[in-house]
């Protein structure tokens, strides 16, 4: 393909100068196969406070380059594609360079039955977080609420089915994932340690079904189930672990018209099992957390818009009768003076009662920031 040839930096040049369009821009075509690049970063200035029962913990006031994603998607025909992308991330640990890079997504894409039958392997999108954060639309200033509490993550190694039926208003997508997610693929942690090494003993399954009964509604189910890459063969004593079980269950309901508005509203309900484990001195321990989200947002033309989100979720333990509870509450109002360029001005305050199981403690975190996004 002759203009592959070319040199790296002459494709940087004409991606930058190529037509931008949803999903990227298009650097080199020949016949039925198509190369696209894409980039995107999140650029914030926060005003950031922290306090508990004690006082202030914390002020700060910085600006940071929260997030930058570069990728890259080669379609062979209009049947099977391969993508490749990494994420940039500031990284609080002052001892090594700040900015982490990170494989976020590698894998082939083919439909093995039309749109009905869509075979996903590799490193690639969980079902739910970038499908969420599609609706939501404002990643750039908040995660969704399972991304947020890590009861699951956006990118795992794995291999996967999706497709549309009933003329598309029904949407599946089926994966089983090493578990740990994409910053540690394929990889297992120690219960006690916390040191990160190869391999797993199970595999999760995540699942979500979509249904779409009529234009702008969306109803979707989330399931997942597995051992997030804590379950593996212990060489060291010969022995498996019993690592800790997690399950999730997740419903949502959304409704919008196009890039004019969407309204959406989540319950979750999440339970980690960890069994006894003698070797490590590990007792039975198991934690029930259910929550939902409120969320919406507008646009108002002219490039205006706002936004904001409701969250609230109550930990439950066993043994124990104190349960935390944590609110939050995020409000912004955004312009984008053209396309794909975003500014929103936005508060993000949360509170955890009873926090560490104590009665009385709390935590508590309030954000004012401006926030930016920029993809091409």
């Amino acid at each position: 393909m002759k203009a592959i040839l070319k040199t790296v930096a002459a494709i940087a040049m004409f991606a930058f100068a190529a037509p931008a369009f949803a999903g990227g821009v298009t650097v080199a075509n020949d016949g039925a196969s198509k190369l696209k690049l894409e980039g995107k970063f999140f650029l914030n200035t926060l005003s950031t406070k922290s306090e508990t029962q004690a006082g202030t913990t914390g002020q700060t006031v910085g600006l940071a380059v929260d997030r930058a994603y570069f990728g890259a998607k080669y379609y062979f025909n209009d049947d099977w594609m391969m993508r490749l992308t990494t994420d940039v991330v500031l990284d609080s640990n002052l001892s090594s360079k700040n900015n982490n890079i990170f494989l976020k997504y590698a894998y082939v894409e083919g439909k093995l039955a039309g749109d009905a039958l869509v075979l996903r392997l590799g490193q690639s999108h969980t079902p739910w977080i970038d499908y969420e954060q599609g609706l939501w639309k404002h990643r750039y200033v908040s995660k969704v609420f399972v991304d947020t509490k890590g009861f699951d993550a956006s990118s795992d190694l794995g291999i996967g089915f999706k497709g549309k039926l009933a003329d598309g208003m029904v949407k599946y997508w089926l994966t089983e994932t090493a578990g740990a997610g994409y910053s540690h693929p394929g990889m297992h942690k120690d219960a006690v340690t916390g040191v990160y090494a190869s391999g797993v003993k199970a595999f999760d399954l995540d699942a979500r079904v979509g249904f779409y009964p009529i234009e702008g509604l969306t109803l979707d189910i989330q399931f997942r189930d597995g051992y997030k890459g804590t379950k593996y063969y212990d060489t060291a004593n010969s022995q498996t672990t019993p690592g800790t079980k997690h399950t999730l269950y997740q419903i949502m309901a959304s409704y919008g018209m196009g890039h004019d508005f969407r309204v959406g509203a989540n319950y979750v309900n999440e339970k980690s099992k960890r069994n006894a484990d003698a070797l490590n001195a590990l007792t039975f321990q198991e934690d029930k957390t259910t929550g939902y989200a409120l969320w919406a947002w507008a646009n108002f033309g002219e490039g205006f818009g706002a936004f904001g989100r409701y969250e609230y979720d109550k930990l439950k333990r066993t043994g124990n009768a104190i349960n935390p509870k944590t609110t939050r509450y995020v409000l912004g109002v955004e312009y984008s003076p053209i396309k794909n360029v975003s500014f929103s001005l936005a508060t993000d305050y949360s509170k955890t009662k009873d926090n560490g199981f104590v009665a009385g403690n709390f935590a508590k975190t309030t954000k004012v920031g401006l926030y930016n996004q920029v993809k091409f």
